[in-house]
């Protein structure tokens, strides 16, 4: 029991500590039961951010990488277990943010909780989820979009599916997916699902020498459960951070921005059919019959707050720029990508 003696996670760990307890998750030889139970301490609380930033440069250091991306690239995603089975919304975004000069380096996985992940949801678009790193640094230059796929560039976090999957709650690495990117964007929109994790994964972020500007975002729904994006339904906190530093919360409300509230369960999908069928009524502008303009609305409020932080425009005016952005997905938009699915 020498692990859960010396690296016990119950209280929080000093950096150097944290930093040697996630060698040892992905250590071949570390006994699967002590890793487990070592997550599941862990899980009991709240992880601070010096941890975060430790847990993540770790693992970064064992990844494999990738070239330097533009400074002004950006990566959207979430932390997702929000539970709220909504369409595609950070992904969306990012396919349609090169639209407006925006380099994507986006950073994602398939659904684990969700029912279309990132990476299902782009494969199923014709994306190839197995594309060289070079292609991709290539893609960024000319197309302004490249998707890594995580199990590509972080072969050893393959060992703990299985424990992870066995001890059925989340842990940590739900959490370390959004800080894990290789291609070290200096501009990210993280959405985060729990309220109390915004603070620690915006230090986190204010850690990391490479990161420029972020916005960290955490949402309520109609109902009030928390949502790792932006909300139209109910205000979103945002934590900005610039230089190392975390501003105090701004509160963004959806009819402040000219949003209307839509109807129960519009941005919901339940299958990854369902999720195909609304990126693609998307893609088709408002013309197509599987346009829905309250995914539109969402996606445009996502898109706005990752032009503000490429424009570096704080969220001043952000009410602006999403009728900007909300205009040209009326008008519909083609990928960043050639499609390999065969029509």
């Amino acid at each position: 029991m020498t692990l859960l003696t010396t690296h016990n996670p119950i209280r929080p760990l000093p950096a150097d500590t944290a930093s040697e307890l996630m060698r040892i998750f992905i250590d071949q030889d570390t006994d699967a039961l002590l890793v487990g139970a070592c997550l599941a301490l862990l899980a009991q609380r709240v992880p601070e951010a010096h941890e975060l930033a430790a847990f993540a440069d770790a693992l970064s250091e064992v990844a494999v990488p990738f070239p330097p991306v533009p400074e002004d690239a950006l990566d959207t995603c979430g932390t997702g277990g929000d539970g709220s089975s909504t369409a595609n919304l950070s992904t969306l975004a990012a396919l349609l943010l090169p639209q407006f000069g925006v380099p994507i380096v986006k950073h994602g996985n398939r659904a684990a909780t969700g029912v279309c992940g990132s990476a299902d949801l782009l494969e199923a678009l014709g994306y190839d989820l197995a594309r060289a790193s070079a292609d991709l640094s290539a893609d960024l230059s000319t197309r302004r979009f490249a998707f890594l796929f995580a199990p590509a560039y972080h072969p050893l976090l393959g060992r703990l599916r299985e424990i992870r999957k066995r001890l059925g709650i989340p842990t940590i690495f739900n959490l370390l997916g959004p800080l894990l990117n290789p291609g070290l964007p200096p501009l990210q929109l993280l959405g985060v699902a729990r309220e109390e994790l915004t603070a620690p994964m915006a230090g986190a972020l204010a850690r990391r020498p490479s990161l420029r500007r972020a916005f960290v975002i955490h949402g309520k729904d109609a109902e009030g459960k928390g949502l790792d994006e932006a909300s139209i339904e109910g205000p979103t906190t945002v934590l900005a951070v610039m230089d190392g530093n975390v501003a105090a919360p701004q509160v963004l409300v959806p009819r402040e921005l000219g949003l209307t509230p839509p109807t129960r369960h519009a941005l919901r999908v339940h299958d990854r059919a369902e999720a195909l069928a609304v990126a693609h009524g998307l893609f088709g502008g408002s013309a197509h019959a599987d346009f829905r303009p309250a995914v539109a609305d969402a996606v445009a409020l996502q898109a706005a707050l990752g032009l503000h932080l490429h424009r570096d425009l704080g969220l001043e005016g952000l009410a602006e720029t999403l009728r900007e952005v909300r205009s040209r997905l009326d008008q519909g938009f083609t990928l960043p990508f050639t499609s390999q699915v065969q029509s």
